[in-house]
C-alpha cells in the first residue's frame, strides 16, 4: 500500500462522525481475552469548545484462551527464544478468533470495523527491579491480527513510552480522562480516582487537564491471589471466586507486617510500574514458606497484604479524593473489594458501572480509546504518569489484508 493510499484509508476513518473500534487485552492472569466493541464519536480529551471523544460500549465479551496456549503463557518462566517467537503468533491467532467471535455476537461484520486497538499479552515488564533495563514485551503480533481479521490494527502500545524515557505503565490514565468524563449537562465532579484491580493494581487521579492527571502502579491486585488459588486447587481454580478461600482463612497479621516492611517497591515514589516479575510465583512461594503452608490462611493473608499495599499507596502518594471508582476483575472479589472500601474510607468506593464504564470492560475499552486517538495522531502517553520526557503517540500501525 502506497503512502497516498494509506493516507486515504486513515482520512476515510477520521473524517467520519464516529468510528467502530474493538479494544482488546488479556491480563496477567491470562484467563481470557477481553474484547470491547465501541462506537467513538469525536476525538481527543474534553477542552473548552470541544466535547472530546465520547465512547459508547456496543458489546463486550471474554473469550478463553485455547487450553494449550494458556498453559504455555502460565509457564513462561521456562520460555526460550523459540517460545517467544511462537507465542507472538499463537496469542495473535487467539486474539483474532476472539475478535471475530465477539463481532459475530454483536451482529457486526468485520468490514464495518474501523480499527482494532490490541494490547496483547504482557510476558515481561521491567517492574522497577533494581538494575533492570527499561523494557517491556507484549506478545500477540498486530500484523497477524490484521491479516486474520482484515481490520486495520494498532498494537504494541507500551514500547514508545519506554523509548521516550517513561515507565511504559500505566498507560490507561489518558483513556480514563475520556471514559470517566462528565456526561453532557453534568457538573465537573469532585476529585476522583480510578482504581483498576487487574493483575497489578493501578490508580489514576483524574483532572480535566490531561497534563495534571496523576497515576502509577500501586503493587499487586489479583496476581498473588490468582497464583495461590491455582496452587491450592491444583489448577482447577483460576482465581479466588467470590473471595471464598480468603473468607475461610485467618489473616496472619505478623506475616502481613513483615511483607509490607520488606517490600521496597511500596516506598518508591512515582512514576513507577511493576508486574508479575516482582509479584509472581516467587513471591507466593516465599510467603507460603514463611507461613509454613499454602492454604486458606495464606489466601486471607495475601488478600489483606494486597489491600494494604493499595491503602499504603493512597496514604503516601495520592492527594485526598472523595470518590474511588473500582474497575477490573478484583471488584468481583468481595474479600478484597470490601477490605479496600474499609481502608480507603472516608472516600466513597463505587463500581465503574455506576459511572457508565463496566468494571470488566474498562481495560478493553481503554485500548479502544488509545488506538482511536493514535489514528488521529494524538499523543496518549502522559509524562505526569509515566515520567516520559515528552508525550508520545502510542501504538504501531498494522495494515489490513484487504
Amino acid at each position: 500500500m502506497g503512502l497516498s493510499a494509506l493516507g486515504g484509508m486513515i482520512e476515510g476513518r477520521t473524517g467520519k462522525p464516529s468510528r467502530v473500534v474493538v479494544g482488546m487485552i488479556s491480563g496477567t492472569s491470562a484467563d481470557s481475552i477481553d474484547a470491547a466493541v465501541c462506537r467513538i464519536h469525536g476525538f481527543g480529551t474534553p477542552v473548552a469548545g470541544r466535547p472530546g471523544a465520547k465512547v459508547e460500549l456496543i458489546h463486550y465479551a471474554e473469550t478463553p484462551y485455547p487450553a494449550e496456549t494458556r498453559a504455555r503463557i502460565l509457564g513462561l518462566a521456562k520460555w526460550g527464544v523459540r517460545d517467544v517467537a511462537e507465542m507472538n503468533v499463537l496469542v495473535a491467532e487467539a486474539f483474532a478468533v476472539a475478535c471475530l467471535e465477539t463481532l459475530e455476537a454483536a451482529g457486526i461484520a468485520p468490514g464495518d470495523i474501523d480499527l482494532i486497538g490490541s494490547h496483547g499479552q504482557t510476558v515481561y515488564h521491567h517492574s522497577s527491579v533494581p538494575g533492570a533495563i527499561g523494557a517491556t514485551l507484549q506478545v500477540g503480533d498486530g500484523d497477524v491480527l490484521a491479516e486474520r481479521t482484515g481490520c486495520l490494527t494498532i498494537a504494541d502500545f507500551r514500547a514508545r513510552d519506554i523509548a521516550a524515557g517513561g515507565e511504559g505503565a500505566p498507560i490507561s490514565p489518558f483513556a480514563d480522562v475520556i471514559l470517566y468524563a462528565p456526561r453532557e449537562g453534568e457538573p465537573e465532579p469532585s476529585r476522583r480516582a480510578v482504581l483498576n484491580l487487574g493483575g497489578i493494581a493501578n490508580v489514576t487521579v483524574l483532572d480535566p487537564d490531561p497534563s495534571k492527571v496523576f497515576g502509577f502502579d500501586t503493587g499487586p491486585a489479583n496476581t498473588l491471589i490468582d497464583r495461590l488459588a491455582r496452587r491450592i486447587s491444583g489448577g482447577s481454580l483460576s482465581c479466588d471466586r467470590d473471595g471464598a478461600l480468603a473468607k475461610a482463612g485467618k489473616v496472619d497479621e505478623g506475616l502481613v507486617e513483615r511483607l509490607l516492611a520488606e517490600d521496597a517497591y511500596l516506598a518508591r515514589k512515582p512514576p513507577k510500574s511493576t508486574g508479575f516479575e516482582m509479584y509472581g510465583d516467587d513471591f507466593v512461594e516465599r510467603a507460603g514458606a514463611l507461613l509454613g503452608r499454602f492454604d486458606a490462611d495464606l489466601m486471607a493473608t495475601l488478600t489483606e497484604y494486597t489491600a494494604r499495599t493499595v491503602a499504603d499507596a493512597f496514604a503516601r502518594f495520592v492527594p485526598p479524593v472523595v470518590e474511588v471508582v473500582g474497575a477490573g476483575g478484583g471488584v468481583k472479589n468481595p474479600a478484597l473489594f470490601g477490605r479496600l472500601a474499609e481502608l480507603l474510607a472516608p472516600a466513597k468506593f463505587i463500581l465503574g458501572d455506576d459511572r457508565g464504564v463496566p468494571g470488566d470492560a474498562r481495560e478493553a475499552m481503554a485500548f479502544a480509546v488509545l488506538g482511536h486517538e493514535a489514528l488521529f495522531g494524538l499523543p496518549t502517553s502522559l509524562p505526569s504518569v509515566t515520567g516520559a520526557r515528552r508525550p508520545a503517540v502510542l501504538g504501531k500501525l498494522c495494515l489490513p489484508s484487504r
